[in-house]
C-alpha cells in the first residue's frame, strides 16, 4: 500500500524525511556492503551491522501496534497549524539515543537480535523497508490529529511517552544503530 499524496505538517514531514532517509542508508548498506563484513562483529561486545538492522527491525515491530492503537485513538487537532511537542518523557529518551552513543543502553530480549549465522540480507532489508512503510503511512494518519496529546507505553520499559515522540524516537534510534552499523564496517 503506497502513502497517499497529502502534505504533511512541518514536523511530521521532517519525521517522513527522516524515516525514507533511513530506508534508503539500510538499503545502500544492505546492497553495497561485503555481506561477509555485515555479520563481523567489530568486537564481542559490539553488534554486526546486520545485527544493528535486525534491532532495528525488532525494535520497530515491537512499537508499530501501540503507535497504530495511538494514532486510531488521538483526538482531532484544534488547530491544524499548531506545532506538536514532545512530552519530557520522548524529548529525554530521543536525545539520548542520537549518535554518537554517550549513554549505553541494555537491550530489552524484545529486540535482542538471534544468531545471524541464517540470516539473509534481502529479506532483513524488505522487513525493514516494510516496516518504514508502516510508520510513513501512521504519519500520514497522524496529520489532522492531536498525536502529541496521546499516550501510548512503551513496549520496552515502564514509560509513557506522546505519540508524537514516539516517531522522534524512532528516527533517532535508526540514526544511532545506522551509525553503529557504519562504525561495525571496516573502513
Amino acid at each position: 500500500m503506497s502513502v497517499p499524496e497529502i502534505t504533511l505538517p512541518p514536523q511530521l514531514e521532517t519525521c517522513a524525511h527522516d524515516l525514507r532517509h533511513a530506508s534508503e542508508d539500510v538499503r545502500n548498506l544492505l546492497t553495497y556492503s561485503n555481506p561477509e563484513l555485515l555479520r563481523k562483529r567489530p568486537s564481542k561486545d559490539n553488534w554486526s551491522a546486520l545485527e544493528c538492522v535486525l534491532h532495528l527491525n525488532l525494535s520497530n515491530q515491537a512499537m508499530l501496534p501501540g503507535i497504530r492503537l495511538a494514532v486510531e485513538n488521538a483526538p482531532e487537532a484544534r488547530d491544524a497549524a499548531s506545532a506538536y511537542k514532545m512530552d519530557i518523557a520522548g524529548r529525554l529518551l530521543a536525545w539520548s539515543l542520537e549518535p554518537p552513543a554517550f549513554i549505553k543502553f541494555k537491550t530489552s530480549k524484545l529486540a535482542e537480535p538471534a544468531d545471524i549465522a541464517s540470516v539473509e540480507t534481502e529479506p532483513t532489508l524488505l522487513e525493514f523497508e516494510r516496516l518504514h512503510q508502516q510508520l510513513l503511512e501512521l504519519l500520514h494518519a497522524s496529520a489532522g490529529k492531536a498525536i502529541d496529546q496521546q499516550k501510548m507505553q512503551s513496549p520496552f520499559a515502564n514509560m509513557h511517552y506522546n505519540t508524537y515522540s514516539a516517531f522522534r524516537i524512532i528516527c533517532a534510534h535508526d540514526r544511532r544503530h545506522l551509525w553503529q552499523a557504519r562504525k561495525a564496517l571496516p573502513h
